[in-house]
């Protein structure tokens, strides 16, 4: 992979100390000394696609400074090496083979030349650099992260340096693996061709936190006990680390275990407060297809209504399973 080249920076030179060094330069380096003092050099990419048989200076080149357009009309149009001989066909290229290449076919402008430690040159199609693919990440995981319903904020984000498409109609999408969800998200680039058979695939990801209010007692709660709403308050805490919080709604609630002051209480902290509790002497009634029976019988666990748990005929002792109808009925069908 290449890595991503930032701008190199020139020197300012005061114009008398320029005016003066210009003349030392002049026979060694003329191109150079010219356009440094014309204002303008030459950023030389890291990555580019050739469309002909020649690569072109524009192909791999951006121009920096104040250089006329037409200027650069002109120069990004002058041939170079030949591009790589297959469509899709990449080829690399180290720094000094590069300065090499430029000395030998644009001398005249190769020491207005800033490189790259390696450039990486395609024949046709696109390539699509590592400042965009962050921002599509960006963009994606914005967008579906409004479902969370809270502010969304995003870090950590590893995208590849650059993505080559062999082809000029090609598409590049973005999914993630797994499920969507706050923390550590794992994504992958999916690179289509024309027929819209996925050709390869680049690896991407990114920590998405989701701050919103959530809530936390004001006290501390102990097992079993009944969860009171008047001691319950909202935060603001990172969703990230809390992807099973309670949103606060539904109940009554009992706590499955202690939960201290201040701490977010997940769904797995709380249970819908039975409605028969284990020992409790209820109806049990059963209903076939011309039969209803109805016998006494002692809840062995507890349950809420819709749950199902065992119960005991109080007169035969035996167990039998049924659905919890309210506080003093459970139903087997």
């Amino acid at each position: 992979m290449v890595g991503k080249n930032g701008i190199s920076a020139w020197r300012v030179v005061a114009p008398v100390v320029l005016a003066a060094i210009v003349g030392v330069l002049a026979l060694a380096v003329p191109a150079r000394a010219l356009e440094m003092h014309q204002g303008w050099w030459l950023q030389i990419r890291g990555v580019a696609c050739a469309h002909g048989p020649k690569v072109l200076l524009g192909d791999i080149a951006a121009p920096r400074g104040d250089l006329p357009a037409a200027t650069w009309k002109t120069l990004a149009a002058r041939p170079l090496w030949p591009s790589p001989d297959h469509p899709g066909r990449q080829v690399a290229l180290s720094h000094e083979r590069l300065s090499e290449m430029l000395q030998h076919y644009a001398e005249d402008i190769a020491g207005a030349c800033s490189l790259p430690q390696q450039i990486v040159v395609q024949r046709g199609g696109k390539v699509i650099e590592g400042m965009e693919l962050n921002q599509r990440i960006v963009d994606f995981l914005t967008e579906r992260g409004q479902a969370f319903n809270g502010e969304i904020e995003l870090k950590d984000v590893h995208e590849p340096d650059y993505i080559f498409l062999p082809g000029d109609h090609d598409q590049l999408n973005i999914r993630y693996s797994g499920q969507l969800k706050p923390g550590r998200v794992n994504l992958i680039f999916e690179a289509k061709g024309s027929d819209g058979r996925a050709a390869r695939r680049y690896a991407a990801s990114a920590f998405v936190n989701v701050w919103k209010a959530l809530p936390v007692p004001t006290r501390p709660f102990n097992r079993l006990e009944q969860l009171d709403p008047s001691c319950i308050e909202f935060k603001r805490r990172n969703l990230a680390y809390f992807s099973d919080a309670w949103d606060g709604t539904g109940g009554p609630w009992r706590m499955t275990k202690g939960v201290g002051a201040n701490q977010v209480i997940r769904l797995s902290d709380i249970e819908p407060v039975p409605v028969i509790a284990k020992g409790d002497k209820v109806n049990l009634i059963f209903v076939g297809e011309n039969l209803r029976l109805q016998v006494k019988v002692e809840a062995l666990t507890d349950g809420g209504v819709g749950q199902r748990i065992q119960v005991r005929n109080l007169q035969s002792k035996r167990k039998i399973t049924a659905t919890v109808q309210d506080s003093q009925t459970v139903l087997v069908r």
